[in-house]
């Protein structure tokens, strides 16, 4: 009998360990109430609710040995409900102080696919992108409708953000008008398009005091902005990819009162503003300058995600401004797609001109409407932006994502894709 219990038990453990290698570890998981309270975590949770889309706010315990380039599926909850994940890609990025981390990316089951079949498509309405950096996790969750954001506050304690992507804060008009922008290609020739991969190399500027009141990875933040970018590519067979070559924390003092001229002194030469900016620019050779802000509610309760310097750019107008807030809502690559001439949807932005082909998209897919990464919220808002750019091409969920004549946002990115990647 003993035997018979001694094998009963190594089979049991047998069992377990092949359940554990079949599901994957536990990723995610409620926290006791039993927490600690702590001040700096109370004042980065209250920060949190502020944001305008901010529906709840919930610490988790995360295991970061689970993100690893060679795992193939994480188990975890999600608020109140479990969910299992598949590996799409992974990869091992290097970061601009010589660290190293993680980047993850896989389909929540189930997940929709499109026509044509792309390789590496990461369903926008059922995904997860995560950056593991030491040992925290940095990600956005889209499961259906809900939008999540993962986010350490301090060394070792995690949050999950539960986001209403209706109520996103606009993107607001470019800063300045343009003087002089890149010279496009011809709007009517497909043939314009580069067939060949490039790499924008972007640079991120980020001032002290809110890199403090973030209280997390702001490090990891960036490299998620550029996964999702890079992510949103691959879904719209657009080839091109964002690379971080530099990420400065600057002593510079925010303008709360009018953001939008911090990115004006950001870019301008030898005013006493951030000038050693500029020169790390030219030494990293960066492509694009991306300034990282808050944006706290004003009197009107009123908040921005973004503004690019111009719509349009040259080597010396390629900035833009990006509330790390809204990164769960795309707006990094929607303000590089500005410097790229990608235009909001035709209702909201009619211009045609340097293309009118230039637009994002709005389209209904399982029974709900959705935009596209350069649309925005109509009025009233009904509509959430998912992580793919128009293009007339691709059908998902039965629907078409563009329009050939107004909303191809792919055939705009392609075009100018080859200008911008050679500013530096």
């Amino acid at each position: 009998m003993k035997v018979i219990s001694a094998l009963m038990a190594v089979v049991s453990i047998a069992m377990a360990l092949l359940y554990l290698t079949f599901k994957g570890p536990s990723f995610i998981q409620t926290t006791p109430e039993t927490t600690e309270p702590d001040a700096a975590f109370t004042a980065a949770v209250g920060r949190i609710r502020e944001f305008a889309a901010t529906l709840e706010v919930q610490e988790v315990d995360i295991d970061p040995r689970a993100v690893t380039l060679d795992q193939k599926t994480l188990e975890f909850t999600l608020i109140d409900h479990s969910i299992t994940a598949r590996k799409v890609r992974s990869e091992q990025v290097l970061n601009p102080d010589g660290t190293q981390s993680i980047v993850w990316y896989g389909n929540l089951e189930p997940h929709a696919s499109v026509v044509p079949e792309i390789a590496q498509w990461q369903d926008p309405l059922n995904f997860i992108t995560l950056v593991k950096s030491g040992q925290t996790v940095t990600g956005t969750i889209r499961q259906g409708g809900q939008l999540y954001q993962l986010r350490p506050v301090g060394s070792h304690r995690h949050v999950v953000i539960v986001l209403d992507g209706t109520k996103m804060p606009p993107e607001t008009d470019n800063v300045e008008l343009p003087k002089r922008t890149l010279n496009p290609a011809p709007a009517h020739s497909a043939s314009n398009r580069s067939a060949a991969p490039v790499t924008l190399d972007v640079m991120t500027v980020v001032p002290q005091q809110t890199v403090t009141d973030y209280q997390g990875d702001m490090l990891a933040l960036m490299q998620l902005a550029v996964a999702l970018a890079n992510q949103s590519y691959i879904n719209s067979n657009i080839d091109m990819t964002l690379r971080l070559v530099s990420y400065q924390v600057t002593d510079y003092v925010p303008n709360a009162a009018f953001p939008g001229l911090d990115l004006i002194r950001l870019r301008t030469p030898n005013d006493g503003f951030m000038d050693d900016s500029l020169s790390v620019r030219d030494q990293v050779r960066a492509d694009v300058v991306i300034y990282i802000y808050r944006s706290a509610p004003a009197g009107d309760d009123s908040q921005s995600c973004g503004q690019a310097l111009q719509y349009g750019s040259t080597a010396d107008t390629a900035f833009a401004m990006v509330n790390h807030e809204c990164i769960a809502n795309f707006t990094f690559g929607h303000e590089i797609g500005h410097l790229q001439f990608a235009r909001h949807e035709f209702d909201s932005d009619p211009s045609l001109t340097p293309y009118p082909f230039a637009h994002g998209y709005r389209f209904t897919a399982g029974g709900h409407t959705w935009h596209t990464v350069m649309g925005t919220q109509p009025n009233p808002p009904t509509s959430q932006r998912l992580n793919i750019w128009s293009n007339p091409d691709i059908r998902y969920e039965g629907a078409p994502l563009g329009d050939a004549e107004s909303a191809d946002n792919h055939r705009v990115l392609e075009t100018t894709k080859e200008a911008i990647s050679g500013y530096r």
